[in-house]
């Protein structure tokens, strides 16, 4: 038997110890970080242990196995004898969620197994959990989740410092305490050659590199021994003076072999870099298959699978024992960084950048410059880009929220961000305790999702005194409440009831507490207790996670998604919001705009009223309706209301936009509001400040200084300044930006999404700006402005830059309809240039 862990053991049950040295087992705790089936079907389990070692775990004693119902089974036996496949049947103690009880299948290896699956799917027999990974049903059977205890006795390994056979695992809470080491390559572009990887983390602050880019151009002596034919390791200190060690190499093939075992020698973790992914570990694939060099940077004997994605557009990383963590994605995620490059990112959370600030094609020349002339500068760039990554995470708590995510959830640290993984395996702990299997996936279904928030009509134009009410976590509450789930859902419509709980779109839900209400509940009072404590980052993983679940329930890839399932969440979403409308109106007051889970109210007070009147009257407001409400659920449902309202915010000035003027084709002949967009003036015991929601002010896509005259025009406005002044600061910005005194806040900044070469019938300006930066198969963000010769990069303009298109394109759409709704004339102030040196 090949031992994939390199622990010496020789057959299932030989630990290559004497019985008399083998100590009696004891626990050790521990946090997974990669579990794996091997063909044979063995589980394999690799991960850190308190005291820091790392461990592996095999687990000998399961089969491969799958479910089917039990009314298939001597059919499937049938199935299995003529196609010669040696299977066991039994009772498993489980049912399908339509109820129907089921059997257990178990055959001798992984491959018999899935030439069984195939048979019985031509015979037309449904098996269950043979599409869920083998590692993730045996974790959720045991409902480990990252952390867990193991009680054994190891044994040394030569990928890990302990290796438990057959040990028993019981899940714990265990905090990770992991080990990290982030990489970053520096490549030949025309070759593909591996020029120099850094490491960085834990033990390692290192630069591997060929000899060139060291400086020293030594002879290859191809046939000599690595340690004749490589210079030998030398330090030098970076611009700081501290010391890193270089590691030079005649060959890149050598370079490759030795990335391979310092890897396994510093045996992190966790690999990460930024996209580390999608171009360093698939380009260190790539050369490795080129240069026949086995890429084994894992915790076996086997090389790390990077597998090709989207023809080539992304990339999987599966390394055994370890997981491959991009903090590129990571910060896409956060949803906070305007723009994703490394030097950007650095720059906002750390107040510094990469050393080489150009990108594209003066990027490349500058690094090969640097490699040619100033050798130790390329090296320090390169091990730079590894020790941003270490920073930014730890600046940002990235890393410690995507483990504290998969620690709740249980999927693989690398899956921590997704949502219908993290979701599928939430749901199957779950299924499986309660006795149910998961459901097959069924490829081709379609599931259209459901209909948006729901939209109250909005008014446009400039309000006074609008008091803010949310609905707290409506869908996870709806969901509650309702009762709304998978297997309620599947359950009443595989045997109906007279007491089914129906949706306002006609879904059918049975009324036993199902899976999904229970979590949301759980993670209600998880959170709770989390804030109380005052852990921000379990407080905020709970809530993304019960955010997330209702847009599961719509999408295609989940195995438990159904469009009735999604509609039902968003229907009674509609009901309740409507309620609270139609509430409001009974007792007098307006509803300007309501959104998803919003509503913005009038509140009648008179211009002048304070924030402690409003707050008192919103504080008055809300538990009366949340008493309606709970009764209005009561006597129509018979059941407790989860749902609350809670009043939110105030604002003295509250701004929506016209959609679009009056005109003879309105039906009722009324301007109508803009959704998704509005400001106001928010008050506060101690004052106030302007937001701005969906707006330009709010959105990524224009240009600095129209965001910024967008806020300023609205605070002036909102706090009552007299036109006069409002008019001047315009002219003002106008006259400056003329003068050329604000070039600066007018680039442009958009994401190139496909390459250049890729846009054949239209030029887009982002596009435009990119062929004259060279980037012709090149994507990232690309900063522009708009000059007489149109878009050109920044930093390249050949030609004036165009004002009149920054006025009439940027800053007038900014603030127009702001300008009319308090009554002034934006035609006027944006008058042609005659008129504004007039000042007309």
């Amino acid at each position: 038997m090949v031992d994939p862990i390199g622990s010496g053991l020789s057959t299932g049950s030989e630990l290559g110890t004497s019985a008399a040295s083998v100590s009696p087992p004891r626990e050790h705790p521990g946090f997974l970080v990669h579990g794996w089936a091997d063909a044979r079907g063995r589980m394999l389990l690799a991960g850190r242990l308190s005291d820091g070692r790392s461990f592996a775990v095999v687990e000998d004693r399961v089969r491969p196995d799958f479910l089917i119902c039990s009314a298939d089974t001597e059919r499937a036996a049938r199935v299995a004898d003529r196609a010669r496949i040696e299977a066991s049947f039994a009772p498993s103690g489980r049912r399908t969620m339509a109820g129907e009880p089921c059997d257990r299948v178990e055959a001798r290896d992984r491959g018999e197994l899935r030439r069984l699956e195939e048979a019985l799917g031509s015979a037309g027999i449904t098996v269950f959990e043979a599409d869920v990974r083998a590692a993730d049903r045996f974790l959720a059977e045991r409902r480990i989740r990252g952390g867990l205890i193991i009680r054994g006795t190891p044994v040394p390994g030569r990928f890990v410092d302990a290796v438990f056979l057959d040990p028993e695992l019981e899940t714990a809470e265990i905090p990770p305490a992991l080990r990290t080491v982030a990489l970053d390559i520096e490549t030949d572009v025309e070759a593909g050659t591996i020029l120099a990887v850094s490491l960085a983390g834990p033990g390692a602050r290192e630069v591997l590199c060929l000899d060139e880019a060291a400086g020293l151009f030594s002879p290859d002596l191809a046939g000599a021994d690595p340690a004749v034919r490589n210079p030998s390791p030398f330090e030098e200190a970076d611009d700081e003076g501290r010391p890193y060690l270089v590691r030079p190499f005649s060959r890149e093939a050598d370079l490759l072999r030795a990335l391979s075992e310092r890897i396994q020698a510093l045996d992190p973790d966790l690999i990460t870099g930024w996209n580390v992914v999608d171009f360093d570990l698939a380009r260190l694939s790539r050369r490795c298959q080129t240069l026949s060099v086995p890429f084994r940077i894992g915790r076996t004997e086997d090389p790390a699978d990077i597998r090709e994605l989207d023809g080539g557009r992304r990339y999987a990383a599966s390394i055994p024992g370890r997981q491959a963590l991009d903090a590129l994605k990571l910060a896409r995620g956060a949803g906070r960084f305007e723009d994703l490059s490394l030097d950007a990112v650095a720059r906002e959370v750390l107040g510094t950048g990469k050393a080489v600030e150009s990108r594209g094609r003066a990027k490349i020349e500058e690094l090969a410059r640097l490699r040619r002339e100033d050798p130790s500068a390329f090296r320090r760039y390169c091990l730079s880009d590894s020790e941003l990554v270490l920073a930014i995470l730890e600046a940002t708590g990235l890393l410690e929220l995507t483990l504290k995510r998969a620690q709740l959830t249980g999927v693989g640290i690398d899956l921590a961000w997704t949502s219908i993984p993290a979701f599928e395996r939430i749901y199957l702990d779950e299924l499986m305790a309660r006795g149910y299997v998961a459901a097959p996936k069924v490829e081709g279904r379609r599931v259209s999702g459901a209909a948006g928030g729901t939209i109250l009509e909005p008014r446009p134009g400039l309000f006074r005194n609008v008091l803010v009410f949310d609905f707290r976590s409506l869908y996870p509450s709806v969901m509650r409440t309702f009762n709304i789930d998978p297997l309620a859902f599947r359950l009443a419509a595989a045997e109906p009831r007279p007491d089914d709980l129906e949706a306002p779109n006609g879904a059918r839900f049975r009324r036993e507490p199902g899976i999904l209400p229970a979590v949301i509940e759980r993670y209600f009072a998880e959170r709770l207790a989390a804030i109380e404590r005052g852990d921000e980052t379990a407080s905020y993983v709970y809530k993304i996670l019960m955010n997330s679940f209702y847009g599961v329930l719509g999408a295609e890839g989940c195995r438990y998604a159904d469009t009735a399932l999604a509609g039902a969440v968003t229907s009674y979403g509609r009901k309740w919001l409507h309620w609270a409308r139609d509430w409001f109106a009974s007792r007098g007051f307006r509803v300007l705009y309501g959104d998803t889970d919003s509503a913005f109210v009038d509140s009648g007070l008179p211009e002048g009223a304070g924030w402690a009147a409003l707050d008192a009257l919103g504080r008055r407001l809300a538990p009366e309706l949340n008493a309606d409400l709970a009764r209005a659920v009561r006597d129509e449902y018979g059941l407790e209301s989860r749902m609350e309202l809670k009043f939110e915010k105030v604002y003295s000035r509250f701004f929506i936009p016209p959609l679009r003027s009056r005109t003879e084709d309105d039906e009722d002949g009324d301007e109508k509001g803009r959704a998704k967009g509005y400001a106001g003036f928010r008050l506060g015991p101690e004052g106030g400040e302007t937001e701005v929601k969906g707006m330009e002010a709010a959105r990524r896509d224009g240009t600095a200084l129209a965001r910024e005259l967008q806020v300023e025009t609205m605070d002036l406005i909102f706090r009552d300044a007299p036109p006069s002044l409002v008019e001047a600061r315009i002219r003002g910005v106008l006259s400056d930006m003329r003068a050329g005194l604000l070039d600066d806040r007018l680039i442009y900044r958009k994401v190139l999404r496909r390459t250049a070469s890729a846009y054949t019938k239209v030029e887009p300006p982002h596009v435009r700006a990119a062929r004259i930066l060279g980037w012709t198969d090149h994507r990232g963000t690309v900063e522009y402005r708009i000059t007489k010769a149109g878009a050109e990069p920044v930093g390249l303009e050949t030609a004036p830059l165009d004002y009149d298109h920054y006025a009439r394109r940027q800053l007038k759409p900014a603030v127009e309809s702001l300008l009319s709704a308090a009554g002034m004339d934006p035609e006027l102030i944006f008058g042609d240039r005659p008129q504004l040196e007039l000042g007309l």
